[in-house]
């Protein structure tokens, strides 16, 4: 995430508060890149020094039809995303095959908390959303997402598509070469039919 798009994303949050949260005397508004968490001074609740409560999840309504390669795939996603996250301080952003991945922590927080955070939210996200093709996970310092596109992720061309648009050009290439030859043959024989008039006048 650049320094603009973070400035930007950060930029809509209070907004976003008083629209959303009006008089709340504490909340959090969690967007994909940038969130803000705020309470009153005189508003006391007991704390907690875990990083791993769960206060949020969402999972997908449609479930992968091809669970062997969904599974693999997002599971390996989540594997990059947990190393990911601990070297990109606190936050990766990234896609696997057919999976896009997001992962956040707080900014205090170090770079082990952040991957133990990310990991229990995998945790969560494996066996709460279960197949589902997309899920959200928020815990007390760190959040993550996946999407699973079946067709690509959206930028991303398959393998099998960039050969196509390589035969594809190939099948071009041969027609132009072919027409280009037809139009010497063609200029070749006009020249000899002329010589030969030349040759019977």
């Amino acid at each position: 995430m650049s320094d603009q798009e973070c400035h930007n994303c950060v930029n809509t949050l209070p907004q976003m508060s008083d629209t959303l949260c009006s008089q709340a005397m504490k909340a959090r508004i969690q967007l994909l890149g940038c969130y803000t968490h705020y309470e009153a001074d005189n508003f006391h609740e007991p704390e907690s020094t875990s990083t791993i409560n769960l206060l949020h999840k969402t999972c997908g309504e449609s479930q992968a039809m091809d669970l062997g390669g969904f599974v693999e795939m997002r599971d390996a996603a989540f594997a990059a995303m947990e190393s990911g996250v601990v070297s990109g301080n606190g936050f990766y952003k990234s896609s696997y095959d057919s999976v896009q991945v997001m992962a956040q922590c707080e900014g205090d927080l170090g770079a082990c908390d952040c991957g133990e955070c990310v990991g229990k939210a995998v945790q969560i996200g494996q066996e709460e959303c279960g197949n589902s093709v997309s899920g959200e996970i928020y815990l007390d310092k760190c959040f993550i997402s996946y999407t699973y596109y079946p067709g690509g992720t959206p930028g991303h061309s398959k393998p099998e598509d960039q050969e196509g648009n390589n035969n594809n050009g190939k099948a071009t290439a041969i027609i132009v070469g072919g027409a280009a030859a037809l139009f010497v043959g063609f200029i070749f024989f006009l020249f000899i039919k002329s010589w030969s008039k030349k040759d019977d006048d």
